[in-house]
């Protein structure tokens, strides 16, 4: 977790990405084309921390508990060492820093993405 901390780093290297497979994909080098691949990294961001928030929320748990209930219920293989009730639900399993992270690299790079557009447009 460490690791995560130096945000502005993170933010640096995903440009950094974005340039590199801006520079190998791309069918011609232009703005429209950087404006793409900037999207691509910028929303994957933005997906995974949306769903880690949903996680956190604990829209998961009702159905994690009731998948383990009924298996337990209807299994013929009794595992008495594993005990379902003590598992960790979905949402105790979020880190809340992961999820600033994942955050604040999606804002940064759709704010710089939005800048793009505001440029590619203007000309």
């Amino acid at each position: 977790m460490k690791m995560l901390k130096n945000k502005w780093f993170f933010l640096l290297l995903n440009l950094f990405l974005a340039t590199l497979f801006f520079l190998i994909t791309a069918p011609s080098y232009n703005l429209f084309n950087y404006i793409n691949q900037l999207f691509y990294l910028a929303y994957f961001y933005l997906v995974v921390a949306l769903l880690m928030w949903v996680i956190r929320g604990g829209f998961f748990d009702g159905i994690t508990y009731s998948f383990r209930r009924f298996a337990d219920r209807v299994s013929r293989n009794r595992d008495y060492l594993d005990d379902w009730e003590t598992k960790k639900l979905p949402s105790q399993t979020v880190n809340n820093e992961v999820l600033k992270f994942f955050f604040f690299q999606g804002v940064f790079l759709s704010s710089g993405l939005l800048g793009l557009l505001v440029v590619y447009y203007q000309g």
